[in-house]
């Protein structure tokens, strides 16, 4: 297990034999230690090293900017040295009984509202963040831009109150595209998000918390069966899906009915009465995998 022989130095003694046969599915255990079995962290990989269990926790708070870790059997065991903001929170479970995660130390940033985009596709993309400029009012001007390798994982902070949109930028900020909604610190605190189709299709999409008290959206290209009169090619050339609604006004229906019979209720706003595609939780730190 950890022993904590300073404060800035943990020992890992995994004893594999005497580990059990199974975990409790989704559950981390950190019985009040800065450690734990069976765990993960996102991307933010800082380097690795190959190393025995028992040295990790301590390679990591010797190598300068590593915040947390990750311990795996891989190449005879490797220690993944990570960087930035964590908590506990953000840790995932695994089904590995043998990976350990921990963190040195706990850091927040100001506010708190964290979000870690996911490049589950299999090209390198763009994301803009895209703040609104009053409530239903749209910006498309991307006060950040992100560009996140396949597999790898990005992770922003933003403002209090924060809301607005992240949508993939596979052409210009008006085109066809899906949009990921959120809003930080909104009723009684709350952080609210959707996924919507409205705008168009250029990818699937999936927002929940680090908690796992909240998932919405799907995983499913949307584009090959789609109506032939909706496929269309965004300004770079790539291909897209149409609003449901496009900004000139009116409602594509023959659309509509198709992502109705491809996107189960309440995982994404088709139109805009699709409320129930809202989701709420207490929580503050996001993921976003784009697919």
């Amino acid at each position: 297990m950890i022993n904590i022989l300073s404060s800035c130095t943990l020992i890992i003694v995994i004893v594999i034999n005497s580990l059990p046969a199974t975990f409790a599915s989704g559950v981390i255990n950190w019985n009040g230690n800065n450690w734990a079995m069976s765990c993960d962290f996102y991307g933010n990989d800082l380097s690795n090293v190959q190393i025995a269990g028992e040295g990790c926790g301590g390679k990591c708070a010797a190598t300068q900017e590593c915040t947390h870790f990750t311990w795996t059997q891989w190449n005879g065991g490797t220690c993944w040295m990570k960087k930035g903001p964590v908590s506990k929170a953000d840790a995932f479970s695994t089904n590995d009984p043998y990976m350990v995660c921990g963190v040195n130390y706990e850091s927040q940033p100001s506010n708190g509202n964290i979000i870690n985009i996911l490049n589950r596709g299999s090209q390198t993309i763009k994301v803009g963040f895209f703040k609104n400029l009053g409530s239903f009012q749209p910006s498309f001007v991307a006060e950040k831009i992100v560009i996140i390798s396949p597999g790898a994982t990005q992770t922003v902070s933003l403002a209090q109150g924060w809301e607005g949109r992240l949508q993939k930028l596979t052409g210009a900020p008006a085109d066809p595209a899906t949009w990921a909604e959120i809003h930080f610190n909104a009723w009684q605190d709350m952080t609210f998000c959707d996924i919507s189709l409205i705008r168009g299709f250029n990818g699937a999409m999936v927002f929940s918390s680090a908690d796992g008290s909240l998932r919405t959206g799907f995983t499913n290209d949307l584009r090959p069966g789609a109506p032939s009169k909706f496929k269309v090619k965004d300004s770079n050339g790539y291909d897209v899906l149409q609003p449901t609604e496009p900004f000139t006004g009116g409602r594509n229906d023959e659309l509509v009915a198709y992502y109705r019979g491809k996107v189960s209720q309440g995982n994404a706003y088709i139109i805009p009465d699709d409320h129930a595609s809202s989701h709420g939780t207490t929580g503050k730190r996001m993921n976003l995998e784009i697919y």
